[in-house]
């Protein structure tokens, strides 16, 4: 029996390995463009609000697979709904080689969100069948492999381009996905209680849970308020707005994820001592705060300490909200309840982007970044409105209220 149980042990940390790879190589893939972006704008002849309908088109994709996902995996398995997004997200990201206008990276984003929108509600359903009550701290560091692979795609990214094309950088940055599709075919196996289960076997419909997911939906928007705007935009401010070199603006930018690192990774520990609603809450009024002091500081070694502030509050909540979803709702209801959540908070994220970049064409980057710092303080005063009048207060002995 202690042998079985070790070895179970062993595995669960393999498919945490795996999952937490999975991110860093979403990342590869997703975060090519930013970093490049000053340069291919020029190339390809894009307005930022072109830029910011492109990221739209890759939000909705990942919109609107999030439900989805949870109901495919339920009929196939989480394996090998997982292996087939690994291989779509890797082809969809080689794709962009050979793209010669604003359409094209439309459509070739398009299809990279709709793959890579499969893996947070089915991983993380994954993590938490399989870690239980230790799932905040599994998930914590699940969620810190987007800013690892950020943190390393901007600057390879930058890199790559400068030596080969950033066609090349699209091309090369492909080929982690399908390796890791390789790996995961026949490391991972089947869960057959998670894909034998109906949604509405295991406690009830979604729709019983709306109470305490609401909330956490609003705090996902303003998640991805902030979050979608400044990865697509960010390095752009930093050679427009702040006249950064393109060579060193990947690098600066990658501050921002790598400091996110830390955050993600403590965010288990950070839930534990400040309670998940005021964690939620303070970082995203202190996101807007430094989201606004990014007007103001001057260049240099201020403007990095405060990337790394930001990106220190800003990743420090979304393992939270993944964490109370999954841990309120039943097994067979859990990937299509974060679905949802994410589905909400993505909705905005896609909206942002594209209205942001309107606002840097039409005002200039002053007004954009304002904007969305105001939003995310009054959005934080609203979620703590919410989550009082819907769900009290969160404690470590009731995490999630007790339906």
């Amino acid at each position: 029996m202690g042998g079985e149980s070790a070895a179970l042990s062993r595995y669960n940390y393999k498919v945490l390995f795996i999952c937490w790879l999975g991110w860093i190589v979403i990342y590869l893939g997703r975060s090519v463009l930013a970093p490049i972006l000053p340069l291919l704008s020029t190339e390809l002849g894009l307005t930022h609000a072109q830029v910011g309908l492109i990221e739209t088109a890759y939000l909705v994709g990942y919109i609107v697979v999030k439900v989805p996902a949870g109901i495919i995996a339920n009929r196939i398995g989480i394996k090998r709904t997982l292996v087939l997004s690994m291989v779509g997200y890797g082809a969809s990201t080689a794709l962009n080689f050979g793209a010669t206008g604003f359409l094209h990276l439309m459509v070739f984003r398009f299809l990279l969100g709709l793959f890579q929108g499969v893996h947070l509600p089915l991983a993380n359903t994954l993590l938490s069948e399989r870690f239980g009550r230790s799932q905040g701290r599994a998930i914590g560091f699940h969620e810190s492999g987007p800013n690892v692979g950020n943190t390393i795609a901007f600057p390879l990214a930058v890199t790559i381009t400068s030596a080969l094309s950033w066609r090349w950088a699209f091309l090369l940055l492909s080929l982690p996905a399908f390796l890791l599709a390789f790996v995961a075919a026949f490391v991972l196996k089947e869960e057959p209680e998670v894909k034998g289960e109906k949604p509405t076997s295991s406690g009830g419909n979604l729709r019983d849970f709306v109470g305490v997911l609401a909330p956490l939906a609003l705090a996902h928007a303003t998640y991805n308020l902030c979050l979608r705007t400044l990865l697509i935009f960010l390095p752009s401010y930093l050679v427009e707005f702040r006249g950064v070199e393109l060579s060193a603006a990947g690098f600066v930018a990658s501050a921002m994820p790598a400091a996110g690192i830390i955050a993600k990774v403590s965010s288990g520990f950070t839930a534990e001592r400040l309670g998940r609603k005021n964690a939620i809450v303070a970082a995203t009024g202190l996101s807007g705060v430094f989201i606004l002091s990014l007007l103001w500081l001057p260049s240099g070694s201020y403007l990095i300490l405060n990337l790394v502030a930001l990106g220190l509050v800003l990743y420090s909540y979304s393992p939270i909200i993944y964490d109370s979803v999954t841990a309120s709702l039943p097994s067979g209801l859990k990937s299509i309840g974060l679905g949802a959540v994410t589905m909400v908070g993505n909705t905005v994220g896609a909206l942002s982007t594209l209205i942001i970049g309107v606002l840097i064409d039409v005002y200039g980057y002053r007004m954009a970044l304002s904007t969305i710092a105001v939003l995310s303080i009054l959005a934080s005063v609203l979620t703590f409105a919410v989550m009082r009048r819907s769900l009290g207060d969160w404690s470590d002995s009731n995490p999630v209220p007790n339906w």
